[in-house]
């Protein structure tokens, strides 16, 4: 059985000061580098091609796979809302080191969501949900979360999946990091990628958005994996491969996490 760990929401608040331009302004989010798949492959086509040890894998975007109808319907936003509106999640800091913590309705967070953004820069002043469970009231989120049907591969030893289902405003994102190998799946709206097997040159509490418009270019990086994933789309990221992300419309998206 699948082991469901926290409803993710990643609604970061900030806004590029005028004197900043967004990353589409100055290189194509459509640009892709990484391997291409139109369905699903075998296990053993996977190993070969994508699942090696880490200096030998590689990214790869699953593109248009198919999402459960019931699974859609019950992650309308209105539905959410209406279900589950007045639950209480812990949100944390959208920096490479996460630490600060705080408590708020699941209604208000969307809300605030909805207004202006902060006029901020760094990571370490938004705040998102990322797994926490510190109030321990998440069997709503799991109700949600047995119907989803992640992709159907092991990466070596790990096989063990834990889901985690999430949601962020235009421009917000997680900046470098790195962790065990996994999936993502975007339900709604677009994400941009950017992985690399060496560590990037980045600030860990700058924002996405920072990075992409004032280090990605201006500054000496190793070779960059990138692309950008549309409804649908499946990504697979490398155990212990760094990397950040940049929702480029308001999304919705269900991460798999795969451990021994």
């Amino acid at each position: 059985m699948y082991k469901y760990s926290i409803f993710i929401i990643h609604i970061i608040f900030f806004v590029i000061v005028s004197t900043k331009l967004y990353p589409e302004d100055i290189y194509s989010l459509e640009t892709c580098n990484i391997p291409e798949e139109f369905s699903y492959i075998n296990q053993n086509e996977f190993n070969n091609r994508y699942g090696s040890e880490k200096y030998l894998a590689k990214p790869v975007v699953f593109r248009q796979i198919p999402i459960d109808k019931q699974f859609l319907n019950l992650i309308q936003l209105d539905s959410i809302l209406r279900r589950y509106g007045n639950k209480y999640i812990t949100v944390t800091t959208a920096n490479t080191y996460s630490y600060k913590k705080q408590y708020i309705k699941l209604n208000d967070y969307i809300s605030l969501q909805k207004e202006s953004p902060v006029k901020s820069k760094w990571g370490n002043e938004t705040l998102y949900w990322f797994g926490d469970d510190l109030l321990n009231d998440q069997k709503w989120l799991h109700q949600m979360l047995r119907y989803y049907k992640p992709p159907p591969y092991a990466v070596g030893d790990f096989f063990e999946p834990s889901l985690n289902f999430g949601m962020g405003g235009t421009g917000t994102g997680v900046p470098f990091h790195f962790h065990g190998p996994g999936f993502q799946q975007m339900i709604v709206g677009r994400k941009r990628w950017y992985l690399s097997v060496e560590k990037p040159f980045f600030d860990p509490n700058e924002t996405t958005t920072e990075w992409a418009i004032e280090k990605r270019f201006k500054q000496k990086q190793p070779f960059l994996y990138e692309c950008t994933l549309h409804p649908g789309d499946i990504i697979f990221f490398p155990n212990l491969w760094w990397h950040a992300t940049l929702n480029l419309d308001f999304s919705i998206f269900i991460s798999t996490f795969l451990s021994l």
